[in-house]
């Protein structure tokens, strides 16, 4: 029998996507800092000023995301969608455990339980293995919120912080949500409420990667309805509607190739990237607005990346201010406080000084700031109250790792006679 040629490389990449989903967050790629609430980027805390890195980022993904439409269609949602990934295996656990026809989600008409198959122990193992699995994934979003050293304090019970009591809770939320995805909601959710199908819809094409039927040898599958049975959203691949949530998992066409194997012929079906008859050539009034769409999606995304790179390069990982000290009383300012904040996950020194004050006129504490990875530190700036009066410019300097300088400009006024 010929061996499947999608299945197990299908398999692989959904695999090996679940796995890139955790690694992006541990290798500080993107995460969502609560305690700092930044966004992370590459490492880097992302704040307001860090807009054009951030801007980029989202305008990136964005048109990658619209790209993906007209040319690969589905093929995320049926090679890739952690989603559909949790649907399809709880579908093939139902039909294991409950029968063939079994559906318990809530686009069920019915369960349709076999009745061979309805018994105590499926349903508690079949519960048992959802809710075990729920356990492990709902650990996966914690990557996107807590540091891997927080993440593994946690799954080893080694922390007893205020922290790790948010986490549990949080935990138990993510074990609830992960067993309603997968016991009920299933394709419901990619039907319905999925921002990528609804894209995807949007920007239809026939250019786009999809399941092609040769309808001329519809003889050679007169009654035969394997293709069908074997589509795990349960579409008929021979007739296809514009509708038709096909998500391009190439299992029809196995299935087809298998039967065919045995008699020595090819089967019907196949991926194709274009059909000959595509809008454009037709004359269709669509084809030349969706080719006016792509060119201006490849140009926003090429806008996106610039931008992106630009942030890079001219990001900041520390920032220094200084305002005035709490301690200071009535209108004579005497002292400043100067906050310095280091942005990456790395500890770092930094060195102050002050420039437009005569030796003698200021003391810093302490002129050298240590920083914890992604934390803030304050040093105070005393100004004698013995300078001349008038208006004083002064400049708070600073020094970090890898030659990195910032600087502060504060307008000191001395009231002295």
């Amino acid at each position: 029998m010929l061996p499947p040629e999608f299945h197990w490389k299908r398999r692989i990449v959904q695999l090996a996507t679940i796995l890139v989903f955790v690694l992006i967050p541990a290798f500080g790629l993107f995460r969502i800092d609560l305690v700092a609430g930044n966004f992370v980027v590459l490492g880097r805390q992302i704040w307001w000023s860090d807009i054009n890195l951030m801007l980029g980022f989202g305008l990136m993904l964005t048109m990658l995301g619209i790209m993906t439409y007209s040319t690969t269609g589905t093929i995320w949602c049926g090679w890739a969608c952690p989603q559909n990934t949790l649907s399809e295996w709880a579908n093939n656990m139902t039909h294991k455990f409950l029968g063939k026809q079994a559906n318990v989600n809530v686009e069920s008409h019915g369960s349709q339980v076999a009745a061979s198959k309805n018994k105590a122990l499926n349903w508690i193992i079949l519960v048992s293995s959802f809710l075990a699995v729920s356990m492990v994934l709902s650990v996966i979003p914690f990557f996107y919120f807590f540091t891997p050293g927080e993440v593994w304090s946690f799954i080893t019970f080694s922390s007893d912080s205020s922290l790790s009591q948010f986490m549990h809770r949080l935990y138990f939320v993510c074990v609830a949500a992960f067993f309603l995805d997968i016991s009920g909601i299933r394709y419901f959710w990619c039907n319905y409420a999925c921002a990528y199908r609804f894209g995807q819809r949007f920007f239809k094409t026939k250019d786009a990667l999809h399941v092609s039927y040769d309808a001329s040898r519809s003889s050679a599958c007169t009654k035969c309805n394997y293709c069908a049975t074997s589509c795990i959203v349960g579409i008929n691949p021979t007739k296809f509607a514009p509708t038709d949530t096909c998500i391009n998992c190439g299992e029809c066409i196995d299935a087809c190739d298998r039967l065919h194997a045995k008699d020595g012929s090819s089967g019907l079906l196949c991926f194709k990237l274009a059909e000959k008859d595509n809008l454009a050539a037709s004359g269709d009034k669509r084809g030349g607005l969706l080719t006016k769409v792509s060119l201006w999606v490849g140009l926003s995304f090429l806008v996106g990346c610039a931008l992106f790179v630009w942030g890079i390069v001219s990001y900041s990982p520390y920032s220094i201010v200084a305002y005035r000290s709490d301690k200071s009383s009535g209108v004579m300012v005497s002292e400043y406080r100067i906050q310095v904040s280091n942005k990456v996950y790395a500890p770092a020194h930094i060195e102050l000084s002050v420039k437009g004050l005569p030796e003698g006129g200021y003391r810093l504490e302490p002129a050298d700031v240590e920083l914890e990875p992604a934390s803030r530190k304050s040093a105070i700036l005393h100004v004698s109250p013995d300078l001349p009066k008038g208006l004083h410019l002064l400049t708070i300097e600073a020094r970090g790792p890898d030659g990195w300088t910032g600087e502060f400009q504060v307008e000191h006024y001395s009231a002295r006679n």
